[in-house]
């Protein structure tokens, strides 16, 4: 894994300066793919798509922040830019609620990070330290999600079918699943659907 040059960017609300790290090259070594969709990739991280600057509290999409710069990783340049951050799940909650959101991608994004975010703790086995005000959101939230995955979309189906799997709706899971036809899905629906079956709800590594 190389650093590339930091953009430097703008807030759109008040033009507070962020550095954003980028790469020169990475790979997907050591990946860890999970039954909910996410891959946990330690040399090649997820690029940041949201943030928040508390200088105007405010969130932002990062592809809406100017650049002004570009610098090498390791420059004194902009000693004062805040390092852009990925968001927590109780901000990416408050960031549904208060970002605009121009279109149904975008309101995928969100949920579906909060999802993943959630299930973080359960990858970590972390699931105790989950607070109960995070517990009272989460039902209605992922009830969204299903909402808004569609039902003609292989990729959406497998998500769709996991987070019914999850939930401890087996038959709701498998109908779902049973609906993709894409070959390319074939071993990672046979796994969900094997769990299903089983009455298995945990979240698991996806070992095919």
């Amino acid at each position: 894994m190389l650093p590339g040059k930091d953009r430097i960017i703008l807030c759109p609300s008040c033009q507070n300066q962020f550095r954003q790290s980028t790469l020169a090259s990475g790979n997907t070594l050591g990946a860890t793919y999970w039954t909910d969709g996410k891959c946990e990739t330690p040399m090649l991280p997820d690029s940041v798509i949201v943030s928040y600057c508390e200088e105007c509290d405010n969130f932002f999409w990062v592809e809406d922040a100017e650049l002004i710069d570009k610098v090498e990783f390791d420059s004194g340049k902009y000693p004062d830019a805040e390092l852009l951050k990925e968001l927590t799940l109780e901000q990416y909650i408050e960031a549904l609620e208060k970002l605009e959101v121009k279109d149904d991608e975008d309101a995928l994004y969100l949920l579906r990070q909060i999802w993943w975010n959630y299930n973080d703790y359960y990858r970590n086995d972390d699931q105790e330290e989950i607070s109960k005000d995070i517990e009272e959101h989460m039902p209605a939230l992922l009830e969204k999600l299903l909402d808004a995955l569609n039902d003609n979309n292989d990729e959406h189906l497998i998500l769709k079918g996991e987070l019914f799997r999850e939930l401890g709706e087996f038959e709701k899971a498998l109908e779902q699943l049973n609906k993709i036809t894409d070959p390319e899905y074939d071993e990672v629906k046979k796994y969900i659907i094997d769990l299903a079956e089983q009455g298995i709800s945990e979240l698991k590594e996806l070992k095919i």
